[in-house]
């Protein structure tokens, strides 16, 4: 309950600033949020709406689930081989450092406009996340779990189900609500550039026109959108599958 107030306290405040605002600057600028509000409500009612929804959220998930499997995949086998580890670190650093709108050019050469730039770029976010968040997993096992199950002959697939898949999906839940944000963030910037249906290529087009009510109209929608994946998607699954895992893991 303290948590909610305090949640409301940072809503309230962020409204606040928004009317302190609204007084300095004029609407071209900041809009008084009753013309947002009324824009929101025509944006939803758009006949668009449910396409560009559907664009923007296939691209999300899409870059989501694959930066999982890659990031997760190459950090087991990297936690496992130092080698491996040495020639990765740099690429993933490389991936990490670089800024989104520099994938996104690279992908406009390779591929040219459409769908595929905006998952590169999303790629190119989350795919570090996943993959240094299972490398620290994997190296943070119980070792003396592991020579212990090696000194009786536990087979590999029961050793990976038993020692070392909980500890790897715990990391991955764990990244799993920060990569999905910067995703949500550089996928939604990528496509305002390179596609023509989604959240993107409203937003940039309604500030081509200096429709700034409809411009802030989506950015609030952008922002519920996102806060409903977080609170109402990931968060609750990530809190549920990390408390089956625990109990798995120290038994009834």
């Amino acid at each position: 309950m303290r948590s909610f107030l305090f949640f409301l306290l940072g809503i309230f405040g962020i409204v606040a600033l928004w009317f302190v605002l609204c007084a300095i600057y004029p609407p071209a600028i900041i809009p008084p949020p009753r013309s947002v509000a009324l824009a929101l409500r025509d944006v939803v009612a758009d006949g668009f709406f449910l396409a560009d929804l559907h664009a923007t959220f296939w691209r999300v998930v899409g870059s989501f689930l694959v930066s999982l499997l890659i990031g997760t995949v190459l950090g087991i086998l990297a936690g496992l081989r130092k080698d491996l580890l040495d020639t990765l670190h740099p690429v993933m650093v490389l991936a990490e450092s670089a800024p989104p709108v520099a994938w996104l050019v690279i992908a406009i050469l390779l591929f040219g406009m459409g769908s595929a730039p905006s998952f590169m770029v999303g790629l190119s976010a989350a795919v570090p996340i996943f993959f240094f968040n299972t490398v620290s997993a994997v190296k943070g096992l119980d070792r003396d779990l592991i020579e212990m199950a090696v000194a009786y002959r536990v087979g590999r697939f029961r050793l990976f189900g038993s020692v070392y898949l909980p500890g790897i999906l715990l990391s991955s839940v764990a990244a799993s609500s920060s990569s999905l944000s910067v995703i949500w963030r550089v996928v939604i910037m990528a496509e305002a550039f390179t596609a023509a249906r989604g959240f993107g290529p409203r937003l940039w087009g309604a500030y081509l026109y200096s429709e700034a009510n409809v411009v802030y109209a989506y950015i609030v929608l952008i922002v519920l959108l996102g806060f409903t994946l977080e609170y109402g998607l990931i968060r609750p699954g990530v809190n549920w599958l990390q408390t089956k895992l625990r109990i798995e893991r120290n038994g009834p």
